[in-house]
Formats: structure tokens, C-alpha cells, sequence
């Protein structure tokens, strides 16, 4: 008869919380991914907008020097400065909110990294235990096996033959 190993359940548990810090580990990876293209997304459009805004400013000045612009034109001129920086600070606040977003993804999925750890080391510590107990129950059923051979070996009637 063979005994079950008494901390089968807790290796299961162990096993199981491995599992979850696994997916756990997964989700948040792919969280701090997604923060991370979502802070390039932004931080390009950031630099689109600081592109057309010189753009926009460059082709205004050459207008001004050539003596293109009236004054209502240079009012309009910088009415759009000073839209054009307002939206400049809205998208740098955009970006600084998102790069804290994906800094605290990448923490999390750091968190997470440990917690996975920890469980695998904690269902390394039971799986160790059940290999030793395994061994042991081997041990004390071959040694049982011997006895019970010797037993039966001492048991025979010496000499063999008829008197």
C-alpha cells in the first residue's frame, strides 16, 4: 500500500499560485507595453505639433518680411502663439502623464516579477519536501521488502534433503 503525500494539497496551492502570479506577470507586462506605446503616441504628437507650430511661425515671418501682413493679420499671428503654446503645454502635460502612467506600469510589472518568484520559490520548498519524502518512503519500503526476503529466506528449512 502506498501512503499519499500528506502536503499534497498545500503543493497544489503552491502550484496554483504560481499559475496566477504567471498571468498576473502577463497582464501587467502587457500593461506597461501598452503605457509605453501610448507615451510614444503622445510624445509624437507632441513633437508633430512643435513641427507644424515652427512651421507655421517660419512661414509667417518670411509673410511679414516680405510685407504681405496687415495688422489684423498679426494680431491673428499671435492670437495663434499664444493657442499654439497652449496647446504645446497640453500635450507636454499629455506626455508627462502618460510617461508616470507607463513608470508606474513598468512598476507594477517589476512587483508582479517578484511576486512570481517568491511563489515559484515557495513551491520549490514543498516540491523539495516531496522528493525527500518520496525517497524516504522508498527507502523504508525496500528496506521492508528486504526484511520480509530475509524473513522468508531464514523461514527454509536448512539442508535440502530427506532423512
Amino acid at each position: 500500500m502506498t501512503r499519499k503525500y500528506p502536503l499534497d494539497p498545500l503543493k497544489r496551492v503552491r502550484a496554483e499560485k504560481v499559475d496566477q502570479e504567471a498571468r498576473a506577470l502577463s497582464t501587467a507586462l502587457g500593461e506597461a507595453e501598452l503605457a509605453r506605446l501610448e507615451t510614444e503616441r503622445r510624445d509624437h504628437a507632441k513633437r508633430e505639433l512643435e513641427r507644424s507650430l515652427r512651421e507655421t511661425a517660419e512661414g509667417e515671418r518670411e509673410r511679414l518680411e516680405q510685407g504681405a501682413l496687415t495688422a489684423a493679420d498679426l494680431a491673428r499671428g499671435a492670437a495663434f502663439d499664444v493657442a499654439g503654446g497652449m496647446r504645446q503645454r497640453a500635450h507636454e502635460r499629455s506626455v508627462d502623464e502618460a510617461r508616470a502612467t507607463e513608470t508606474r506600469a513598468a512598476s507594477a510589472a517589476d512587483d508582479k516579477r517578484k511576486d512570481l518568484a517568491s511563489a515559484r520559490s515557495n513551491a520549490e520548498v514543498v516540491e523539495k519536501h516531496h522528493q525527500k519524502w518520496e525517497s524516504a518512503r522508498l527507502a523504508k519500503e525496500m528496506s521492508k521488502e528486504e526484511e520480509t526476503a530475509e524473513e522468508v529466506h531464514l523461514a527454509r528449512p536448512k539442508g535440502g534433503g530427506v532423512r
